[in-house]
């Protein structure tokens, strides 16, 4: 295509809108045309009589046009305008002179339509708005050749670039101060004590250098001076391993332009960079949260938040993604134990087989391929951890952190809660941040004009309805099956009817034919009272309950019976034993009683009464409440056990207590020890 005059079709396609809209624009602005020479004649216009507007959307549409094949600096053969294969340059000086080329060369193609100043300006504005294409923008801190990263270009740059490349060709185009020259002939033996694992000084490598070189050794200067003018990766060879030189190493960036929402879900767990007062014992803690993004939007769409982390953990941020976002294709995580084992990536019984979902692992040590996740926990976790008073992170004030683990601990021996947020603030702290993260324009998604004109990026919510109003819909549970489809499933063998799993005998009478058969157990979480049997082809035979099928060992009349004839055979022996010691005296039966126990003399006169207290007298300081409690159980027992004690926050912490999880795993035994709650 040529970019001094272009056809009306050639511009329709450029702009991507009609022929017809290109020629009324031409009309309205006066553009000038001459005839076409060549087959099928007509005529073209000419871009440098276009005006400002036009030649700047002319440039925009002629930089993303260009394929990356062609502009990319390495496909570019590095030869003089003469046609002389460069020498003397090392790596490092041909990669930057490589990549001045490709914007040398830019601007000269930009420069026929509209102008060598607008295109360098062109250039410049779109570096700073990071509207380039990838391939250009992927090369501008290459092409500045700074120590410190950048994603600007400067016009001042641009112009001597290009008149370097106009008057000396590729070869001016390199960096003088880096061209290399011979290696000292010491190099190689003062390296081999420099890059080692150990990491030297330069001063200790060059002391074991002076030890072992047979010639005459250079000043600690000039081994100075020789390690300046090496790269970064070339000093560090030796020095770092695996990973840490794979982050000096280039790398290639992986694209979600063509993604769309729930093509990929990948999740992360993390320790908060805060202290919470723990929902158990109330002590400090730090909790663990996992969160689930889709890849394309950049959209949290699953949230877990635990005591610690775990297989149960991962699998309750997937069930929320799938159920809130849908079910992926793909999910994407790191090895974690939580991500690679039985319960959700077993072939039969796992999750993301029971979903259809395909498991990717990252490569170990290559943390640069989860690069979104990683920068998605810091901009969701930390900022959030920051906003509380507890936050204990990397950038919090030693000091400060001091005296605020003094001042939490104190508080807490005192009975206070200090400034630890409790685990229903913690939570909600926590959700908050999710949805304003979600409602946040995000730097990694592409750009719309709002409402006002503006140029903005797209928030990951935003994100999302863009393509679910382009005719996306997620891949949803069918109703009623969310239950079945998310339970851990593990196989065991069925045994007359029962089922052992776990702590629990589980019975159904259903399972009578599967008799030393395997099934596969699915279960809730959160529920042990019963468990989901499934055949191994996946249909449902029954839901067995705990102790189904359990009768008492004996009649419990016989039991009572067999209780009070156990009681009587203990009286007779103790009243042998006072005949011994006071004949005549008679045993009362608390049971009878009115007073305590009682010993009658009959041989003397009157009744001599000798008290036996059923228990000893009240110690105060037992019934004293504890300071501290260790457990909410325990303070719970405390409470019933001393309901004259009872203040109002008593009763507003019992009436929480009954709500929670705990208190319905308790339940049972506190109904049998008689302080259930419900019975009040």
């Amino acid at each position: 295509m040529s970019v001094d005059a272009f056809s009306s079709q050639q511009l329709a396609t450029l702009f991507n809108v009609t022929r017809q809209a290109i020629e009324k624009r031409a009309i309205k602005e006066g553009w000038q045309s001459k005839k076409r020479m060549g087959q099928g004649g007509g005529k073209v216009w000419l871009a440098k009589f276009f005006p400002p507007e036009t030649k700047a959307q002319v440039a925009s549409a002629l930089v993303n046009s260009q394929t990356e094949s062609c502009a990319k600096g390495s496909d570019v053969p590095l030869k003089s305008p003469q046609g002389e294969v460069l020498a003397g340059l090392g790596e490092r000086e041909r990669t930057i002179a490589s990549a001045r080329l490709m914007f040398a060369r830019e601007i000269d193609r930009l420069s026929a339509a509209i102008g060598k100043e607008m295109a360098i300006r062109h250039l410049v504005e779109s570096s700073r708005l990071h509207t380039l294409p990838q391939h250009l923008a992927g090369m501008i801190a290459v092409a500045n050749a700074c120590p410190e990263p950048t994603t600007t270009l400067s016009r001042r740059t641009l112009y001597r670039w290009h008149e370097a490349y106009l008057n000396g060709g590729i070869a001016a185009l390199a960096p003088s101060q880096g061209r290399t020259s011979p290696a000292p002939e010491w190099g190689a033996e003062f390296l081999a004590c420099y890059q080692k694992p150990q990491n030297p000084t330069v001063a200790a490598a060059y002391d074991d250098f002076c030890k072992t070189y047979s010639g005459e050794a250079p000043s600690i200067y000039a081994i100075r001076r020789y390690l300046k003018k090496m790269t970064l990766l070339e000093k560090e060879v030796g020095r770092a391993t695996g990973n840490a030189l794979l982050k000096l190493r280039p790398y290639k960036r992986r694209s979600t332009a063509e993604l769309w929402p729930t093509d990929i879900y990948t999740a992360d767990g993390t320790t908060f960079d805060a202290e919470v007062l723990h929902p158990y014992h109330g002590q400090p803690f730090r909790p663990e949260l996992t969160a689930v993004l889709d890849v394309a939007t950049r959209r949290c769409v699953g949230l877990s938040i635990n005591l610690s982390e775990s297989a149960l953990t991962i699998l309750d941020a997937t069930r929320m993604a799938c159920l809130f976002g849908g079910i992926p294709a793909m999910f994407y995580s790191d090895n974690g134990s939580g991500y690679s084992n039985a319960l959700m990536k077993d072939e039969s019984l796992g999750m993301f087989a029971r979903l259809g979902i395909e498991a990717v692992n990252s490569i170990p040590g290559r943390p640069q391929g989860k690069g979104l996740m990683e920068r998605a926990v810091k901009t969701l976790w930390v900022r959030c951890a920051q906003e509380l008073e507890s936050y204990v992170g990397a950038y919090m004030d030693d000091d400060t952190a001091r005296r605020n683990f003094r001042a939490s601990r104190s508080a807490i021996k005192r009975g206070k809660r200090a400034y630890l947020p409790t685990w229903e603030e913690f939570k909600a702290h926590v959700l908050k941040r999710v949805e304003q993260y979600n409602n946040t324009p995000h730097r990694g998604l592409p750009f719309f004009k709002d409402a006002e004109g503006r140029k903005r990026h797209y928030t990951p919510n935003g994100y999302w309805q863009s393509f679910v109003e382009r005719g996306f819909t997620p891949v949803t549970v069918p109703d009623g099956l969310g239950d079945e489809l998310f339970m851990p499933a593990e196989k065991r063998q069925v045994r007359n009817g029962w089922i052992q799993f776990y702590n629990g005998e589980y019975y159904a009478r259903e399972l009578a034919d599967w008799h030393q058969q395997y099934v596969e157990v699915r279960y809730d979480i959160w529920d042990s009272s019963k468990i989901q049997v499934w055949k191994p082809g996946g249909h449902k035979i029954c839901t067995a309950l705990i102790d189904g099928n359990t009768i008492p060992y004996f009649p419990q009349s016989r039991i009572e019976a067999a209780r009070e004839k156990r009681t009587h055979a203990q009286v007779k022996r103790l009243d042998d034993k006072l005949q011994r010691i006071a004949p005549g005296a008679e045993i009362i039966l608390p049971e009878r009683q009115e007073r305590p126990l009682e010993l009658a003399d009959s041989t003397r006169q009157g009744v001599v009464v000798v008290e036996i207290p059923a228990r000893p007298d009240p110690d105060p300081a037992k019934d004293a409440r504890p300071r501290i409690f260790a457990h909410s159980y325990q303070r719970y027992r405390w409470l019933m056990a001393h309901r004259e004690q009872w203040t109002d926050k008593d009763r507003d912490w019992l009436r929480k207590y009954a709500a929670t999880e705990e208190y319905q795993d308790m339940a049972e035994l506190y109904a049998v020890e008689g302080i259930d709650w419900r019975q009040q």
